[in-house]
Order: structure tokens, then sequence, then C-alpha cells
């Protein structure tokens, strides 16, 4: 009878010990591999941003040089239809992958008012910064670029100024990354399910590993006594 409790004793003790690496084990797995993944996704995401953040500013340099505000003032119905022309071809989208949401508007400036003049990717003129902003925020003497940042996007303000240097427009280039940013989270989400899953079928097979032999023991030890 003493052996006996012993030898319980001893599976007892052995067992809780295997149930509290199982446990460790599993916990270290998540968190290390949880991680790891969430290190690499920000890091892909700001190379990302920085590589659109670099696209933006060439556009908007582009559509400075570009843009004629004495165009513009003289004429805003066929310089809207000329410069959407312009960009449809200058911003075309020629990657095959594209994580971000682009949109750009032109408005026009007069009277101390804007006048959607063009738009892509968005119809409603509140869906840009530039038209839900004091003018005091981006319009300036020397008529600079403004770079506006929020929420997972980007915008990038370009001043359109007539011979005189007075400003007749605005073009806005804006970039939104709610897309990268939900993709990230998706493959965190399956990375970690994958790791749960596997660490459940690595328990799974320690616990049958464990239980097969003494099934065996004891059908050995039936089978002596008959």
């Amino acid at each position: 009878m003493e052996n006996r409790s012993v030898n319980q004793s001893d599976v007892l003790n052995r067992l809780v010990r295997a149930v509290i690496l199982i446990i460790v084990s599993l916990l270290l797995s998540i968190i290390s591999v949880s991680f790891a993944m969430h290190h690499m996704r920000l890091q892909f995401e700001e190379e990302y941003k920085a590589i659109a953040d670099n696209k933006v500013k060439q556009v908007s340099e582009i559509v400075k040089m570009t843009v004629n505000g004495d165009e513009v003032i003289a004429d805003p119905g066929v310089a809207a239809q000329k410069y959407s022309d312009v960009f449809s071809l200058m911003l075309a989208e020629t990657s095959t992958e594209n994580f971000t949401d682009e949109s750009y508007a032109m408005f026009l400036y007069t009277d101390g008012k804007l006048q959607l003049l063009l738009s892509n990717n968005s119809d409603d003129p509140n869906d840009f910064e530039v038209a839900t902003r004091e003018i005091s925020s981006w319009l300036s003497a020397d008529n600079s670029i403004t770079t506006i940042g929020g929420n997972n996007q980007e915008s990038v303000l370009v001043p359109v100024a007539d011979s005189t240097g007075k400003c007749v427009a605005v073009f806005e280039y804006r970039c939104n990354f709610d897309y990268l940013s939900s993709m990230g989270s998706k493959l965190e989400n399956r990375v970690l399910t994958a790791v749960l899953i596997s660490v459940a079928v690595g328990v799974l097979c320690f616990a049958i590993q464990t239980a097969i032999p003494r099934i065996i023991k004891k059908t050995t030890k039936g089978g002596q006594r008959l």
C-alpha cells in the first residue's frame, strides 16, 4: 500500500509538472510569435508609408509645376476638363499591389471660398482635408505645400497661384492606409491562430503518447492475470 501511494504521488507530481510545462510553453509560443509578427507588420507598414509619402511629395511637386493658375481662373470649366484628363494620365496607378486608397481633388479658390472643380475616387468635397479645415491652415504667403497627417491617412495640399502670385486654386492628394492596417491585422490573427492550432495539436499528441504506454501496460497486466 505504501509503495502504491508513493507511485500515485509520483505520477501526480509528473502530471502537474507536465501541465505547467505545457501552459508555460503555450504562453511563450503565443507571446513570442505575436511579438515577432507585430514587429514585422509595423516595420512593413512604416516602409510602405515612407514609399507612399515620397510618391505623394513627388506628385505634389509635379502638380505645382503642371497646373497653370491663369488658365484656372480664366475659365474654371475648361480648366477642370483639361486637368481632369491630365491627372488621369499623370496619376494613373501602375502598381499591381496597392495597399492604399488614393484620391485627389482640385478646388477653385475665389473670394475666400472653395468650389470643387474635379475629383477622383470621391465626389464628396468633405472627404478632403482642404474642405474641412480653416483656409489659414494651408494658405501661406509663399503658397507652400502643406502636409496633413491623420489616423491612417495623409494629405498633401498644393496651392496653385496665377501669374501675379495670388492663390486661385488648391490641389489635394490623399492616401488612406485603412486597407493596409486591416490586412496587417488579419495576417496577425491568421498567424496567431496557426500557432494556437499547432500548440493544441502538440499537446494532443503528447497526451496520446503518454497515455498509450499506460494503456498497453494495463492491458498486458490484465492478460497475465487471466
